[in-house]
């Protein structure tokens, strides 16, 4: 799960999967089920169609098996809102897979995980008691998990991200990190009041380590009201 498989798409199968426009993607679109994933969010380009299998990232130290179902993972965390949208489809054929448990995890704007001690600048934050910004969905019909959040604040040495783990059939398929547009990040961090204190990060996608190499883990992010709205489409290997 650590390279990229890279399969041509024919017209006709891109067709059963996605109705491209010019800045999207719809994923088995249906009527008033149609749900929109930006042309930046995912390795399906309108000019040259592929599809990839995402590869693996670290976990991190933060991670907490808390099985929390649930669509909104606020709990009532300030900061900018943020629909993230994740559709999951097999690499091997690209059909959207339904029943795929997605989970994401990733720091509020003062860049605080949930669930762990020793954090903040003096690692004296204890949020053990806490579990904001952790969520588990299960994939519908057309491959989509749906979280509501925030933007996702940063702490040092690292640049914006979520992270997330796709389970399916028991077992987990990928551990992985999604990443921002640093200008998008650029600008909620210097303008929404839960992160000015703060500033903007300090270390940008280019230069953080742990993600060195992003293709294919890039979210597409477009305005949406006050907030944003952040997608990809992740290949995963079901065999």
């Amino acid at each position: 799960m650590n390279g990229f498989t890279s399969i041509e798409l024919t017209r006709r199968r891109l067709l059963a999967l996605a109705g491209a426009g010019a800045g999207s993607i719809v994923l088995a679109a249906c009527g008033d089920d149609e749900l929109s994933l930006s042309a930046d969010a995912n390795p399906i380009g309108n000019a040259s169609p592929t599809c990839v299998l995402t590869p693996s990232e670290a976990e991190g130290p933060f991670y907490a098996d808390l099985d929390l179902v649930r669509r909104d993972i606020t709990d009532g965390r300030a900061g900018s809102p943020l629909e993230l949208r994740i559709a999951v489809v097999d690499a091997d054929g690209c059909t959207a897979i339904s029943g795929a448990e997605v989970d994401v995890w990733h720091a509020d704007a003062d860049g605080l995980y949930s669930a762990f001690t020793e954090q903040g600048e003096d690692e004296d934050v204890d949020t053990t008691a806490e579990s904001f910004l952790r969520g588990v969905q299960t994939t519908d019909r057309r491959g989509i998990a749906v979280f509501d959040s925030i933007y996702p604040g940063w702490y040092p040495g690292r640049t914006t991200h979520v992270h997330a783990k796709i389970h399916f059939d028991d077992r987990t398929v990928v551990t992985t990190q999604f990443y921002f547009p640093d200008d998008v990040s650029a600008s909620v961090y210097t303008a929404h009041e839960a992160y000015v204190g703060r500033g903007d990060k300090d270390t940008s996608n280019d230069g953080d380590g742990l993600g060195a190499d992003l293709a294919g883990l890039r979210m597409g992010v477009e305005p949406s009201g006050d907030g944003h709205i952040a997608s990809i489409l992740v290949g995963i290997d079901r065999s």
